[in-house]
């Protein structure tokens, strides 16, 4: 069987999902080679994966992959991921396997601060500045309800700000009593153990509000949000620090994702050189990432940059639309089909449904947006149409045209043309 787990892995890794489905089995995603790791795990191990394997590794997970398992050494999935700083990986792991300590004591964070993964480490530190992955105890809603009530006699120190999850995961220690920005100052990443301290000074209230940022901070940041937003992106991209790039405003949002949403920044070189320094996968207090804003505002190069640095092309953002769907539902018809194609060739799922049912074909068509069947390509597209219950052979793609042409009499071959050409 060993042979069998070290195909499979080599198999996610390279992103063909075809033969994984072919060959995986759900007692096989349990199995272990001689050094007690799953497919999973080697995955893991493995520096760099594909958009692609996004498909295969949530396919493993459906199978029961356990994303808690540990090697022989003591590691999960997510401790080897973020060791090679493969983010695409510990970014399709569970929140609450993201924060396991090993033998030792280390958290992936600290596993991150170890070897100086910086896009791994940034994931983390991100994924704490989310509003749903904050919990609060009745104990802190009741002393930040208290926090903005007059000080008592006139003087003493107002109610301390609440402590939250956030606080206690950023402060964990390993069996040596040493912090991640301790562990990351030992090996030598003193510019990450900066970035460390000050995700650790941000405070992020019940409400989803953060704050924290320095004025000199606030100002790089605000710069970097006005050359995003005017499309300046050479100037941005000059400006950009690995320190400074994923700056949040109050909400979340970074000047990458500002620039995501723009149209106007849409070259590509610039967005691989941005990239190598901004976080892929961070998202605004309520889950939207950069790849959300540039599937809304129909922007292929960018997608296409972020999907190749490590974004998800399935993530859910705060309404449970998937980039895909926010492509359907409200990118310009012009570029709609063309960033539809860029996320569905990195792995998006097409059968995936909001919260009210639909998918992206629907939203699609509900928009008037007869040509987004050509993003899906060929034969593909036909079976998706014939496969989709809910549209009723042509009928609503007959109404979508009607509404914007309602003069016009629509025949069969011209839906043939507007679907498949």
């Amino acid at each position: 069987m060993t042979t069998d787990v070290q195909t499979v892995a080599q198999l996610v890794i390279q992103g063909d999902f075809d033969q994984v489905q072919r060959l995986e089995t759900s007692q096989l995603v349990t199995t272990t080679d001689q050094a007690n790791r799953t497919v999973l795990m080697l995955a893991a191990d493995s520096p760099r994966i594909p958009a692609q394997a996004e498909k295969c590794i949530l396919y493993l997970i459906k199978l029961g992959a356990d994303t808690k398992a540990i090697d022989e050494s003591g590691n999960t999935a997510a401790h080897l991921a973020a060791r090679q700083d493969n983010v695409r990986l510990l970014a399709l792991m569970p929140f609450n396997a993201k924060w396991l300590q090993n033998s030792q004591g280390l958290t992936p964070l600290m596993e991150a601060a170890q070897t100086g993964s910086w896009s791994c480490a940034k994931h983390l530190l991100h994924l704490l500045r989310q509003w749903s992955h904050i919990e609060w105890t009745e104990t802190d809603k009741k002393e930040a309800e208290s926090s903005d009530s007059p000080k008592q006699n006139g003087g003493g120190k107002g109610p301390e700000k609440p402590k939250n999850e956030r606080k206690r995961l950023l402060g964990l220690k390993d069996l040596n009593g040493l912090t991640a920005v301790d562990i990351a100052t030992r090996n030598g990443h003193e510019e990450l153990a900066g970035y460390i301290e000050r995700e650790m000074r941000l405070v992020v209230t019940i409400g989803g509000l953060i704050s924290g940022l320095t004025p000199k901070e606030l100002s790089v940041r605000e710069e970097l949000q006005r050359f995003a937003e005017s499309g300046d992106f050479r100037r941005l991209q000059r400006m950009a620090t690995r320190d400074n790039c994923d700056l949040p405003d109050k909400w979340g949002r970074t000047a990458a994702m500002w620039a995501a949403g723009n149209s106007k920044c849409n070259d590509e070189e610039l967005w691989k050189q941005l990239l190598q320094l901004a976080d892929p996968t961070c998202a605004y207090v309520g889950a939207d990432n950069s790849l959300h804003y540039a599937a809304r505002g129909g922007n292929s190069v960018a997608a296409s940059a972020l999907l190749d640095a490590g974004a998800l092309a399935n993530a859910r953002d705060h309404s449970s639309y998937t980039p895909l769907m926010l492509a359907a539902k409200y990118a310009p018809a012009a570029t709609a089909a063309s960033v539809g194609r860029v996320l569905l060739d990195a792995g998006s799922d097409w059968s995936l449904k909001d919260r009210d049912g639909k998918t992206a074909l629907e939203l699609a068509v509900e928009k008037g947006k007869a040509n987004w069947l050509s993003c899906y390509g060929g034969t593909k597209a036909a079976a998706i149409f014939e496969g989709s219950k809910q549209l009723q052979r042509y009928t609503l793609i007959k109404t979508a045209v009607w509404r914007r042409v309602p003069q016009l009499p629509v025949q069969e071959s011209t839906l043939n043309y507007l679907c498949f050409e």
